[in-house]
């Protein structure tokens, strides 16, 4: 009976030990094959969408099938300052700091500038969620969009909307004006977008079908190749 019970805990042990084992293999397997299949997704839009993704109508259609626009229609509108792209080229990345009041800061959004006034729209039909005044960012608006989109559009002036307002594509949020932060511009918007909850490039976001956009993410480290893999679906 002794034996018995002296070759009975071993076996349990291994058992508990062989069944760890497999759960780690298979979650190395699992991943593998991600990084394996990673060459199917598309990183040119910072992995936001798949190319393979089909719009789908449905009856809450409201901004179904709707490319995004951009947040100007004159066509003298040229980027002052781009995104500051963390995973970017460095070159891009001197661009894209703000100095203002002898410190240095990452441009979270684009600045759009023109030597004359121009309009602001909205790049997607929305509702306003505030409307603010910065003393040194000037007025900010921010509309709420399907799809956990947020947009903001700062540093304009004669803001034609209020907290409230549902508003369609396109609708005037206000004109360029100016703010402390881009006073070396002659007249500017900032813009930014929110993405679940992440500031991404707006330069990448325009032209995007609404339907096209991920809902989960997923970072894996690449030993092999070196590189921080970013997977939606």
């Amino acid at each position: 009976m002794k034996s018995v019970k002296k070759l009975f805990v071993p076996t349990i042990y291994l058992i508990a030990i062989l069944s760890v084992i497999g759960c780690i293999l298979l979650t190395i397997m699992s991943i593998n094959k991600y990084l394996t299949e990673s060459e199917k997704f598309n990183y040119s839009i910072n992995g936001l969408i798949d190319n393979e993704v089909k719009s789908v109508q449905g009856e809450d259609n409201t901004i179904n099938n709707v490319n995004v626009i951009k947040p100007f229609r004159d066509e003298k509108v040229t980027v002052g300052r781009g995104f500051y792209d963390f995973e970017g080229e460095q070159t891009n990345q001197e661009k894209s700091i703000i100095f203002y009041e002898n410190t240095y800061m990452q441009n979270s959004g684009v600045d759009y500038v023109s030597d004359e006034v121009f309009d602001v729209i909205s790049v997607l039909a929305g509702k306003v969620i505030s409307v603010d005044n910065d003393d040194v960012l000037g007025n900010i608006v921010k509309i709420e969009h399907d799809k956990n989109i947020i947009t903001t559009y700062q540093g304009i002036d004669k803001v034609a909307l209020k907290v409230g307002d549902v508003i369609s594509q396109g609708t005037v949020v206000g004109v360029s004006g100016k703010s402390l932060v881009n006073s070396n511009y002659t007249t500017s918007l900032h813009f930014e977008v929110n993405y679940k909850g992440e500031l991404i490039d707006p330069e990448k976001f325009y032209s995007l079908n609404v339907n096209e956009l991920w809902v989960t993410k997923v970072a894996f480290l690449c030993r092999k190749c070196k590189k921080r893999l970013v997977f939606y679906w």
